[in-house]
This record gives C-alpha cells, sequence and structure tokens, in this order.
C-alpha cells in the first residue's frame, strides 16, 4: 500500500455520524482537555456538518467565526482540483501522525487540506523529505483548526503529511491533471438503472468512467480511514468503462482506484463521497 496509518483515527465515529453535512455541536465527551479555549478546540462541532461532508465529498472547514470571512480561498482552491487521491475523515487521538500519499506525474496542481479540531501542527513534505515552500506553492495557515497547501506542478512520488492534535479530523488530497475517476454507479444485478448509491444486501454491478489514457486498472474499496476493505475484480466494457459485481454489506465505504497512466507511471483516484448501508 501506498498509505502508513499510525492508529489514531476512530472509522467508527464517521461512520456513525455519517446519517446524521458542515456547521456546530459534537465530541465533548470524547475529547481530551486541553489549554486551548474557544472556538474551535473549546466548543462542539454540528455531526449534521461532519456527516454531509463526508457523504458529498465535500470539504471539511472547521474555521471560528472570525475566520470565515478569509475562507473564500479554502473552497476556491478546493473546487479547483476536482480529483481527490487521499481522503480520511474521524477522531484523532492526541499525538503526531503522518500520512504518505502518492502523487503521480501527470497532476497538474495539488491540493494538501489538513483539518483538526484541536490543531496543533501541520505540515507538508516533498517527497524528498523537504517542507513544501518556494515558488508555486500559495500556503493557507493562518487558521486555527485548518491548514491548506496548494502546489503547482508537485513533483511525482510519496508526499507526506505530518499532524499533531485532537479532536473530529479531516485530511485530503485532491488534484487537477491526469486521469480522472469521472462517474460511479450501481445498478441490482440484472438491472440497467444505475443510480449513484448502491444497494445494501443485493448483488450490485457497479459501473466505473475514467477518462484518461489509463491501463492495468485495478479497483477495491477503502473505510473512513482509508483501509482497503475489499477489492472490486474489473471488467473493461464497450464504452471506455470498467465494471464490477459485489454484494455491499452494511457499513461504510469510498471506491479507489489504481493503475498506470499514458507514461506508464502508476496513478491513484478515489472516489470522494462516503457510501454508508445499514
Amino acid at each position: 500500500m501506498y498509505l502508513t496509518l499510525s492508529p489514531m483515527l476512530n472509522p467508527r465515529l464517521a461512520v456513525g455520524l455519517l446519517a446524521a453535512t458542515i456547521s456546530g455541536p459534537l465530541l465533548a465527551a470524547q475529547q481530551s482537555s486541553t489549554s486551548r479555549a474557544g472556538w474551535p478546540c473549546g466548543g462542539r462541532l454540528d455531526p449534521a456538518y461532519f456527516a454531509a461532508a463526508e457523504a458529498t465529498g465535500g470539504q471539511l472547514l472547521l474555521l471560528a467565526p472570525e475566520e470565515v470571512a478569509d475562507s473564500a480561498a479554502l473552497l476556491i482552491a478546493s473546487g479547483e482540483h476536482p480529483q481527490s487521491l487521499f481522503r480520511l475523515a474521524g477522531a484523532m487521538n492526541p499525538g503526531v501522525h503522518e500520512f504518505r500519499v502518492p502523487v503521480d506525474a501527470s497532476v497538474e496542481s495539488a491540493v494538501f487540506s489538513i483539518s483538526v479540531q484541536c490543531l496543533q501542527t501541520a505540515e507538508v513534505l516533498r517527497p524528498s523529505g523537504g517542507p513544501v515552500g518556494g515558488e508555486g506553492v500559495t500556503d493557507y495557515s493562518n487558521f486555527r483548526a485548518q491548514r491548506m497547501v496548494v502546489v503547482k506542478r508537485p513533483e511525482p512520488g510519496i508526499w507526506t503529511i505530518r499532524a499533531a492534535g485532537n479532536g473530529v479530523a479531516g485530511v485530503m488530497v485532491k488534484a487537477r491533471g491526469g486521469p480522472a475517476l469521472t462517474g460511479v454507479q450501481f445498478a441490482a444485478a440484472g438491472s440497467t438503472s444505475f443510480t449513484p448509491i448502491p444497494l445494501t444486501g443485493v448483488d450490485n454491478v457497479v459501473r466505473l468512467t475514467i477518462t484518461g489514457s489509463v491501463s492495468q486498472v485495478e479497483a477495491s474499496l477503502v473505510d473512513a480511514a482509508f483501509r482497503k476493505i475489499a477489492s472490486l475484480p474489473l471488467t473493461a466494457d464497450d464504452n471506455a468503462g470498467y465494471s464490477s459485481r459485489f454484494t455491499p454489506k452494511a457499513g461504510a465505504f469510498r471506491v479507489l482506484i489504481e493503475g498506470r497512466d499514458a507514461s506508464g507511471a502508476p496513478f491513484q483516484r478515489l472516489h470522494a463521497p462516503l457510501f454508508t448501508l445499514r
């Protein structure tokens, strides 16, 4: 796997909240004490905000009220990078945690987003191990619980996100350029009525639409903490797409694809919405 996860996220928190999008009270009982007062560390988050962000694949932003006026740049940056490379969300335990994310050579621009309710430190490191910075880098670091870094023409390789803090957290890497997972649809086996939502407990056909020149494509299901749940054996169809069959169980998952781009280099893309089935 490209990703190294320390034991920091409680995916059951994310799954449990997903029936409940992103705005106000949530983890007071589970949150450790801290000397930082005020919002958001000393406040409570509305589970509906978190749930909608996860279910729709939207941007998780943890902002103090006085920071909202300066958040337009964050939303614009996120919107300009439609492809997800990596995403996880849940409850962060105190300590330092690292996430390793592959960025392929076809990426024109990448945005690294770190949201932690009681954020202490947040770093983005290049494949060389050096801190991100310099020409082509826009660093939004003047928010209490949020850091976002935009990198134009990021060098290919394994990038590292290092964060410390506790409380509700979301880590995302999005990109512009290269192969794109533009559609994920489901239908009951034998049906031609495809929808964006899978059917629980029955055999589903999942249809993936991928643009760009790709080869050796593999697909899998990952949970809210980006841990692989199951593989999805793929069959190429007549419309330059791919399909697979599986029976979804109760729980939460995203769809991940990996493969080779036009140059033969490895890539990965993620369908950002988290499907939560009961």
